[in-house]
């Protein structure tokens, strides 16, 4: 029987198969997806699905090994010969490969915050940061170890303090073993499912990486994947405080967790549909649970079902994304509350961001509507909160619209690397708060933008610069015109925003023969 068993798992991993991959994971905030969507949006590389991101290194390079650089444009080419460079050549099939990447960079703003659409403060920071990350791979199996050194975990005013010790934290560090028709990974690591610059429904990157323990089955055409993560815990008498000693002081404490789904049906490389769901569960008691880590059990009918060992807090979602000839659609739609049947006791709770994209020879226009709830991922419990250490694990608001428009321009001709992007951002803002109290039932709150409405218009100018693998320089700068302040009627405030970031990335890799 054990042999029996050890034959069907060789064989769904499809390990004969995988031998000569680059299994590595590639971060989900690496400048690499910058020149992978763009190349999507214009019909390539894609066998990578664009909304279910980190992508493999060895996946990525199969990607680019598939383009029939004939029917590249000259801008399209450099993009993909940029993309082989920041990967590097694939090592030896055979053996043991190892290697270490570091990147540095800083962040210099006018603000507390890295966002300048939503500015804090008006005084001038620079976070530097720094990433290690060293690895080992041998056929199916890949082991990582990273560490980042950010100023901004420690200042970050919507989230804890996340590195105390030498402003450092480990991320994107795993084991994962992968085949063919199967992978399982344990690590801490980011994910996003959504396109790389926007926004996500249901799991995003916009929290801190967390551990999590994450599997996936299936092929190109038609795939089930799940993650179980380990959130931080919260008080008993309700508070997040993100330090192990509340734990020990105040014995009912809940722990939580987080497990999320996705179906994938792929009928064609253009097209692509998913169904969404997570489920964020506590209990004082609370660990692994089998129930939430099985991602054939659709959460919608397991949350509230017989036996319920915890609280949770559920939402279901839709994806959709198509590319055609020059155009690219893509859009989500979560709901956490239905009220289907009109009873009114709770308005109905949805999240919903959608885009339509052009994709010209030398430039890409666009258009994006997001908008969130006002009781979107909240709850009455204050432990169902969707967030981990203050931030959103998908949005990190809530009640809001922002509705955007932009031209990327790929200036070549004038700088080798160069993208400029005037946009318009228009922002609306209600008063309410998904890290806030949750509204009782049957009080007199909007479904979507209550109370007062804060409304920004900011026009601005992008800038990313990249000629080399090794470095690159972003920039963003704009006039935030602002009604209502705070959510205070006749308020108003005019102040210009902006952000500039120069980031700086080396690798060195090496295969051994094993073979005695």
């Amino acid at each position: 029987m054990r042999t029996l068993l050890t034959f069907l798992l060789l064989g769904l991993l499809g390990i004969g198969t995988a031998l000569g991959q680059d299994h590595r994971f590639l971060p989900v905030e690496h400048v690499a997806y910058e020149h992978i969507e763009r190349l999507q949006r214009r019909g390539h590389l894609l066998t990578l699905n664009p909304t279910a991101l980190p992508y493999r290194y060895g996946a990525v390079r199969a990607a680019l090994a598939d383009l029939d650089r004939e029917t590249l444009s000259p801008t399209e080419a450099r993009w993909a010969a940029l993309l082989e460079a920041m990967l590097g050549a694939p090592l030896a099939a055979e053996g043991a490969r190892i290697g270490a990447d570091l990147e540095a960079g800083v962040r210099a703003t006018d603000s507390e915050r890295l966002n300048p659409l939503r500015p804090l403060g008006d005084t001038l920071h620079a976070y530097p940061y720094g990433d290690l990350e060293l690895w080992a791979e041998t056929g199916p199996v890949v082991v990582a170890i990273g560490s980042r050194h950010d100023l901004y975990y420690d200042r970050d005013p919507d989230s804890f303090d996340t590195a105390l010790r030498i402003l450092a934290r480990s991320e994107d560090s795993y084991a994962s073993v992968n085949g063919r028709w199967a992978s399982l990974t344990l690590g801490r690591l980011g994910r996003h499912w959504s396109v790389p610059s926007e926004a996500a429904t249901v799991v995003s990157d916009n929290p801190r990486s967390y551990d999590q323990l994450s599997l996936r089955l299936g092929g190109d055409r038609l795939s089930v994947s799940g993650l179980l993560g380990e959130l931080d815990s919260i008080t008993e008498d309700g508070r997040y405080t993100g330090r192990a000693e509340d734990f020990f002081e105040d014995q009912g404490s809940r722990r939580r967790f987080l497990a999320a789904h996705r179906w994938d049906w792929r009928p064609s490389p253009h097209l692509s549909f998913a169904i969404l769901e997570s489920a964020l569960y506590s209990a004082s008691n609370a660990g692994v649970s089998l129930k939430f880590l099985n991602p054939l059990h659709p959460l919608i009918a397991v949350v509230d079902n017989t036996p319920k060992n915890d609280e949770n807090n559920g939402f279901v979602g839709g994806l959709v994304w198509a590319q055609r000839g020059r155009w690219t659609l893509h859009g989500q739609l979560l709901f956490d509350d239905l009220d289907v049947l009109n009873l009114g006791a709770e308005p109905t709770s949805f999240a919903l961001t959608s885009s339509l994209t052009y994709a010209a020879a030398t430039m890409d226009v666009g258009a994006r509507l997001t908008m969130v709830a006002s009781r979107t991922y909240n709850t009455g419990q204050p432990e169902g909160k969707y967030i981990y250490l203050l931030r959103g694990l998908a949005t990190q608001y809530s009640d809001y619209v922002q509705a955007s428009a932009f031209a990327d321009l790929y200036l070549d001709r004038l700088a080798l690397g160069l993208r400029l992007t005037p946009r318009v951002d228009v922002l609306l803002q209600g008063e309410q708060d998904l890290r806030g109290t949750f509204p009782p039932k049957n009080t007199d709150v909007g479904t979507i933008l209550d109370g007062t409405i804060e409304r920004t218009l900011r026009p601005a100018l992008r800038l990313f610069w990249q000629r080399s693998p090794r470095w690159w320089v972003r920039a963003d700068v704009g006039a935030n015109l602002v009604d209502n302040v705070a959510n205070v009627d006749g308020a108003t405030d005019t102040r210009v925003s902006g952000l500039l970031a120069i980031g700086l990335r080396l690798s060195t890799r090496r295969a051994y023969d094993l073979s005695f």
